[in-house]
C-alpha cells in the first residue's frame, strides 16, 4: 500500500516537518556530490553498531564522538527510493503530529525517536561493522504517535488488486498496524539469519522508533484541541472526518464497501471479455472470478445474466455493486446518527 494523503488537516504550517524534509533532501544531494569519497563519508557519519557499542561500554580505543552518529545517520539515505519513501511518509503523517505537539516539542520528539531507533538497531546487532543510515526509525516514531493520536483518520492509498491498481481510503490504524506487524516479524526473522557482515534493512530501528514514538506522544505535553463547529456539516461528513473510534469504524466500513465494489466491477469486465481467454493475457483473471463469486452469488439467484454479442453480461454483478454501495452508505449513516445525535440530545438537555 502506497499512501498519498491523509484526512486530518493541520491547523498551522508544519515548519519543522518541512525543514526536516529539506535537510534530508539536501544531505542526500550532498552525498551524491561526493562521488568516490562517499564511502568514507558514510563510514564517518552513519551508525556503525560495533563502534557505538564500544563507545557505550567505554572500551579501550573507543571514541565517544562516534555517538554523534546516532543523530547524523538519521539524515542520510542510501538511494533515491530510500529517500523518496521516507520523505513521503514524513510529509503525510508528520504535519499532524507537529500540529498536535507544537513546533519545538515536535523537533525534540523527532530527534529522540531517531536516536532511540538507532540504539535499538545497535542492541539488535551489537557487533555489526556495517553502517546503518536513514530517517526510517524517526519516521516510525511519527507513525507510532499518529496511530494513537488519530486512530480513526483515513489514508488514501494506492492498492494493487489482482492486475490493476485502485485508490482506496484505508483507516490509518489498519495501515500503520500492518506496517508495524511487517517490521516486527521481519525483525524477528532477521535475528535468526543475521551475521556480523550482513547489512540490509534496520528492522529493529523501525520497531524501536515506533514504540518510543507512541510513548513520547503519551508523555509529552500537547496543546489543546481546537473547538470545531460541526453544526454546519452533515452527520455523515462529521463521521467520515472523525479521527477517533467513530472514524475508525466508519473508515473500516467504507474501505470494505469500496473494495467489494471495485473487485466486482473487475469481475464484470473479466466475465464480459471472457475469463478463460483473458487469463492468457492478464494473470489472475480466472482467480478474480473465483474469488468474487461468493460476493455476487446471492444476487444471481434473483437477477439473470444476459448475452450481448456473444459476451456474457452479469446483470447481477451490477446489482451487487449498487447493493454494496447502499449497504456501506446506510451503515455509515446509522453509525453517525448513533454517535452524534445522542451527543447533541445530551448537550441540549
Amino acid at each position: 500500500m502506497l499512501p498519498l494523503r491523509d484526512s486530518p488537516r493541520a491547523r498551522r504550517t508544519p515548519w519543522i516537518n518541512l525543514t526536516l524534509i529539506l535537510v534530508n533532501v539536501s544531505a542526500f544531494l550532498y552525498e551524491l556530490a561526493l562521488g568516490p569519497r562517499l564511502d568514507a563519508f558514510l563510514a564517518r557519519w552513519a551508525v556503525t553498531p560495533a563502534l557505538i557499542g564500544a563507545a557505550l561500554l567505554h572500551a579501550p580505543g573507543a571514541h565517544p564522538a562516534v555517538l554523534t552518529t546516532l543523530v547524523t545517520a538519521t539524515f542520510l539515505h542510501a538511494g533515491w527510493l530510500h529517500l523518496g519513501g521516507n520523505m513521503l511518509f514524513l510529509w503525510i503523517f508528520g504535519d499532524n503530529v507537529e500540529d498536535r505537539l507544537g513546533h519545538g516539542r515536535y523537533l525534540l520528539f523527532y530527534l529522540v525517536c531517531g536516536i532511540v531507533a538507532n540504539l535499538a538497531q545497535v542492541f539488535a546487532a551489537p557487533t555489526s561493522p556495517v553502517p546503518a543510515l536513514g530517517a526510517s526509525g524517526a519516521i516510525a516514531g511519527v507513525l507510532g504517535a499518529y496511530a494513537i493520536t488519530f486512530p480513526g483518520a483515513t489514508v488514501s492509498v494506492i492498492l494493487p488488486i489482482f492486475f490493476l491498481f485502485t485508490l482506496v481510503d484505508v483507516p490509518a490504524l489498519i495501515m500503520i498496524g500492518i506496517w508495524f506487524a511487517t517490521q516486527f516479524f521481519s525483525g524477528v526473522a532477521s535475528v535468526e539469519t543475521a551475521s556480523d557482515q550482513s547489512g540490509g534493512v534496520a528492522w529493529w530501528a523501525h520497531v524501536g522508533g515506533f514504540v518510543v514514538g507512541m510513548l513520547l506522544m503519551v508523555l509529552l505535553p500537547k496543546g489543546p484541541r481546537p473547538a470545531i463547529d460541526h453544526g454546519s456539516i452533515s452527520l455523515e461528513r462529521r463521521a467520515r472526518e472523525d479521527t477517533g473510534l467513530v472514524g475508525l469504524i466508519v473508515g473500516t466500513v467504507s474501505m470494505v464497501s469500496q473494495l467489494a465494489q471495485f473487485v466486482i466491477l473487475l469481475r464484470l469486465a473479466v466475465v464480459f471479455l471472457g475469463a478463460r481467454a483473458l487469463s492468457q493475457i492478464v494473470p489472475l483473471a480466472a482467480e478474480l472470478v473465483q474469488f468474487t463469486t461468493p460476493l455476487v452469488q446471492p444476487f444471481a439467484l434473483v437477477v439473470p445474466p444476459v448475452c450481448l454479442g456473444g459476451h456474457l453480461l452479469e446483470l447481477y454483478s451490477i446489482v451487487a455493486v449498487c447493493a454494496y454501495y447502499l449497504i456501506g452508505a446506510g451503515l455509515i449513516w446509522m453509525i453517525a446518527a448513533l454517535a452524534y445525535r445522542r451527543r447533541v440530545t445530551r448537550d441540549a438537555g
